[in-house]
């Protein structure tokens, strides 16, 4: 009965101390650059636009899978610029990495593969379009004045 309790005991400060180790462990690595390109198309239409190569600066990353914080406010802002220059309804996405070498394959894979499937291929400079970060500790500020 004695072994019980100490069993019991143990196994709850255990209990705790994970749970406290949890709350100080942050989801997102600390804000770093990032580079990102968008590419935006039409269901209706067969052009598609490619934003530049961009480095973002400032980008939150989610620890462990690696995935760019708020990935759908990126395409938002990019869908946000086109249905601003073109109207109508149109598709946004956003690609990024760390490393503009590996996000310049990614570039350049995407833009053959709609160039053999006959699309019009237009570009967007940089001069037109640029994201602006989006980071956590932003939104946390946001979430917290909101409360």
């Amino acid at each position: 009965m004695k072994l019980n309790k100490i069993f019991i005991t143990l196994l709850m400060l255990v209990g705790v101390c994970t749970s406290v180790c949890a709350q100080k462990y942050q989801r997102y690595y600390p804000a770093r650059d990032m580079y990102l390109f968008g590419v935006c198309f039409s269901t209706v239409d067969s052009t598609v636009y490619f934003t530049e190569i961009k480095q973002v600066p400032n980008a939150s990353v989610e620890r462990g899978t690696g995935f760019l914080y708020s990935r759908s406010s990126y395409s938002n802002q990019l869908q946000q610029y086109f249905k601003n220059i073109a109207g109508g309804n149109i598709t946004a996405v956003t690609c990024y990495d760390q490393k503009r070498s590996k996000l310049e394959k990614k570039y350049s894979k995407m833009r053959q593969k709609y160039q053999k499937k006959r699309y019009v291929v237009k570009y967007i400079s940089a001069n037109d379009f640029a994201y602006n970060p989006v980071t956590y500790s932003e939104v946390e500020e946001v979430n917290e004045k909101e409360k």
